[in-house]
């Protein structure tokens, strides 16, 4: 199997790959989330992953990485808009309100680049994740006590968060932040 090259800060996606085994190196980039203004959720993620995915294999020398696979990954939370980190209490609320009651998508877009021959391979996994009601106490509460301003759509599913989800169609892990089913046969098999 090929060394693995996380290009991301994320710390639950390096907690998805070390629970299925995996070691990755940490380099993580940053780039600037450019995006044109008419774009579908699957193919912003799929172009930011590639956009990290790439800064990463621009700054090392292939020579120096041999036998390795980098992993750049992008996730969004949609409703009706592309929903990023909140900047605010404020914003944090607004989004929480807004996935209330309801259903919305988890998108994640991932690219892998092999640095032995600079082959890309990208691809996005789409979640639908349907919430419960809860009200505006439990909101704030929820944002006092968890701190969302670092994750998409103001919630982590598998942190204080979790008890307001209903079910989900689709992968948990890429509510997560990295569909591992969708990426595992590649990394397996490298």
């Amino acid at each position: 199997m090929k060394t693995i090259i996380l290009a991301s800060k994320s710390p639950r996606r390096l907690e998805i790959l070390k629970n299925h085994g995996i070691e990755p190196l940490l380099m993580p980039t940053e780039t600037e989330e450019i995006l044109p203004e008419i774009i579908t959720m699957e193919a912003a993620v799929e172009m930011l992953a590639e956009q990290k995915a790439r800064a990463c294999y621009d700054s090392i020398d292939p020579i120096e990485y041999p036998n390795s696979l980098i992993i750049g990954a992008d996730t969004i939370v949609y409703k009706d808009e592309k929903m990023g980190k909140p900047v605010d209490t404020a914003d944090a609320f607004r989004m929480l309100d807004k996935i209330r009651n309801t259903f919305h998508y988890v998108v994640t877009g991932v690219c892998i680049i092999d640095t032995d021959t600079g082959q890309t391979e990208v691809l996005n996994d789409v979640t639908t994740v349907y919430c419960k009601d809860y009200t505006d106490e439990q909101i704030y509460e929820y944002i006092e006590q968890a701190q969302p301003f670092d994750k998409a759509g103001s919630y982590a599913i598998q942190g204080l968060f979790g008890k307001y989800i209903d079910h989900i169609d689709g992968d948990y892990e890429n509510v997560v932040g990295l569909p591992f089913h969708r990426i595992e046969e590649r990394i397996k098999n490298s």
